[in-house]
C-alpha cells in the first residue's frame, strides 16, 4: 500500500507540473522547485521507522546532491534557446552532472 501512495504522489507531481506548464511556466517551475517529493519521502520514513537522525541525514546528503544540479539547468535552458535538440541538450547536461556528481564524490 506504501508503494502504492508514493506512486501516485510521484506521478501526480509530474502531472501537475506538466499541466499547469501549459499555461504559467513560472508556477510549474515554482512546484518542480519545492521539495514535494523529498517531504513526502521523509514523511513516510518517519512513519515507518521514527528515525529523525535517518531523516535529519538523507536531508543533507539530498541539500548536497542538489549542488551539482543547479548549474546544469541554466546550461540546458540556454542550449535550448540557442538551437541545440532537445536529446542533445538533454545527453550533454546529463553527462556533466555525472560528472560534477563524481567530482562531488571525490571532494567528499
Amino acid at each position: 500500500m506504501v508503494y502504492l501512495i508514493k506512486i501516485i504522489i510521484a506521478v501526480f507531481v509530474i502531472v501537475l507540473v506538466t499541466e499547469v506548464s501549459k499555461k504559467d511556466t513560472k508556477i510549474a517551475a515554482l512546484l518542480l522547485a519545492l521539495p514535494i517529493i523529498s517531504f513526502t519521502a521523509y514523511t513516510i520514513i518517519w512513519f515507518e521507522s521514527k528515525d529523525t537522525e535517518k531523516i535529519a541525514k538523507l536531508a543533507n546528503e539530498n541539500f548536497i546532491y542538489v549542488l551539482p544540479v543547479l548549474p546544469i539547468l541554466p546550461l540546458f535552458s540556454w542550449m535550448l534557446k540557442n538551437g541545440f535538440e532537445y536529446f542533445t541538450s538533454m545527453i550533454v547536461v546529463t553527462i556533466l552532472m555525472i560528472i560534477l556528481f563524481y567530482l562531488l564524490q571525490k571532494i567528499l
